[in-house]
């Protein structure tokens, strides 16, 4: 894959600076060698950070405007989210995600087919075939068809030929496989630790190649159960097959989590992407396009504040912020202008919440960690796993320790007194035995047990891992209620995938599928049988 090969050589030669700070730099310099013969100790943190950058700031800005938890702020911008509200697919719409996957993931390959300098890297090989097998899953997921068996690879010229999606999705969880394995056979041997090269975090006392192998586990489990709803007998035989060994393998527990050492310096791009985007400027002011752009939506506020469920969730309160006098929680439909708002003149628009540490101008929130997956993704997964009889275990408490690591990311806690009235309020616990036996939201209540974990995994990645809240809803069609665009010119119809990026049809044109307009909401991904 000669093009991608070739771009990733240049871009992405900020993988070859030694210093922790200089991560974050893509400026080009002729004068470095080639990322492709630089020793894996150097290229593997860079190459963590660039693709985590693209997954937790774009990726998951498109999620969240695409499954209606985000609105634009109209007060403060006219037309925000106009493309997007109207659900205009088009070559350029989000192609800065295949583009920057595409050739930011070279650096993996580059690691995995390492030999210069005859130090064993091992360790780094497996780490880098383990966030390989990540990120293109989520090129299949949002694309279908890509080029994977060549990937990367300068021997097939301009000219990439395209893989069938279903194909790949079997090669992932090899590549998982054999990265378990090499982590395994690497255990007492020479391999280099990764030492300061691993800028991922697996909660307190991570660092481990174990952490590594739950991750790849993890990941596992979610490309064989976002095929679980396929009846043929061929999948359902390989993912049974492939989970038959994992019930007592060991998954995430705790949030993955990423960071190179951001800060709130004044130099570009050292501050965790998302608040860089949604929060503050080194200055204190907002960011470009930020905070003050993004509203909820009605569905959101709603969702949360229980106006259907009779329950309410303390979630809100952290992931969107109270505006306005007096206090509430406000937001609008999504293409709503600021004429058709039915509200005073006064009037201030939620906007993202203290749980999200981008509410405020502060050097916690530039430099906290970026999401990569949270233990509460994690614990659904298993939790529907075992309740598909694929692994075992207890799914109803599975379930239940979901929400509560849904809750703990947020800063809610058991232990937390939100009344002030001297004792603590159960926070966590009472919300889980409010609705316990309400439809779509607790164990018991719930007929549909898998609509439950949906429904329960939907709010828990709101804000933080949009672009996995518009995978899922595609794949299990929870949740129900999903409102469209007030503005869209789909003719009711929401966008299944993002069509291939016009690099591609001018570089790749042999090769790369036909695509229409329709193709973004007609042609849905293998796994998506809704």
């Amino acid at each position: 894959m000669k093009k991608i090969y070739k771009i990733a050589s240049v871009f992405l030669i900020a993988a070859s600076l030694t210093s922790c700070e200089n991560y974050f730099d893509v400026n080009t310099d002729p004068n470095n060698p080639l990322v492709e013969s630089t020793n894996p100790e150097i290229v593997l943190p860079g190459a963590m950070t660039t693709t985590g950058a693209t997954l937790t700031s774009r990726m998951n800005r498109l999620g969240n405007l695409m499954v209606g938890n985000w609105g634009g702020n109209v007060l403060n911008f006219s037309g925000p989210f106009d493309a997007e509200f109207k659900y205009d697919l088009t070559s350029s719409f989000y192609n800065d995600v295949w583009d920057n996957l595409m050739v930011r993931t070279v650096n993996y390959t580059n690691i995995i087919n390492y030999s210069g300098d005859g130090q064993n890297y091992n360790n780094h090989k497996a780490v880098a075939q383990i966030m390989r097998a990540f990120y293109f899953q989520y090129l299949v997921d949002m694309y279908g068809d890509i080029p994977y068996f060549g990937k990367h690879l300068a021997t097939e010229g301009l000219n990439p030929a395209y893989d069938d999606a279903q194909v790949i999705y079997r090669d992932l969880v090899t590549e998982l496989n054999a990265a378990i394995a090499l982590i395994d056979a690497s255990a007492g041997s020479n391999a280099l630790p990764l030492g300061a090269s691993d800028v991922m975090k697996f909660g307190p006392g991570s660092g481990s190649m174990d952490d590594w192998k739950k991750f790849a586990n993890t990941i596992k489990l979610r490309v064989l159960l976002r095929q679980s709803n396929m009846t043929d007998a061929d999948t359902q035989n390989h993912i049974t097959s492939e989970l038959a060994g994992m019930s007592s393998a060991d998954f995430v527990n705790t949030n993955v989590t990423l960071n190179p050492g951001y800060s709130n310096d004044s130099s570009n791009g050292k501050q965790n992407p998302f608040y860089a985007t949604y929060g503050f400027a080194t200055n204190g002011s907002f960011a470009g396009t930020s905070n003050s752009l993004v509203a909820p939506t009605v569905y959101a506020i709603e969702l949360l504040d229980g106006i259907n469920t009779g329950i309410q969730d303390p979630r809100l309160s952290r992931l969107w912020t109270a505006e306005g006098n007096p206090n509430t929680h406000q937001g609008l439909e999504q293409g709503q202008l600021l004429a058709g708002l039915p509200l005073g003149g006064d009037t201030v628009l939620s906007r993202l919440g203290a749980g999200l540490g981008v509410d405020v101008a502060s050097d916690a929130g530039a430099s906290q960690d970026a999401y990569i997956m949270t233990a509460a993704e994690a614990l659904f997964l298993q939790a529907e796993a075992v309740e598909r009889g694929y692994i075992t275990g207890a799914s109803q408490a599975l379930f239940e320790q979901g929400i509560r690591s849904s809750f703990n990311l947020l800063g809610l806690f058991d232990a937390d007194d939100l009344d002030n009235d001297g004792n603590p309020d159960n926070t966590v616990s009472d919300y889980i035995t409010a609705s316990a036996n309400t439809n779509t939201l607790g164990w018991n209540g719930s007929a549909n047990k898998y609509e439950a974990i949906a429904q329960q995994k939907f709010t828990a990645l709101m804000s933080i891992n949009g672009a996995e809240a518009w995978i899922e809803y595609s794949r299990t069609g929870f949740p129900t209620d999903l409102p469209i665009s007030l503005t869209e010119t789909s003719g009711g119809l929401r966008p299944v995938r993002l069509l291939y990026p016009a690099s591609e049809l001018s570089g790749n044109s042999a090769n790369v599928p036909s695509q229409t307009t329709s193709t973004g909401f007609t042609s849905k991904i293998f796994w998506d049988v809704n």
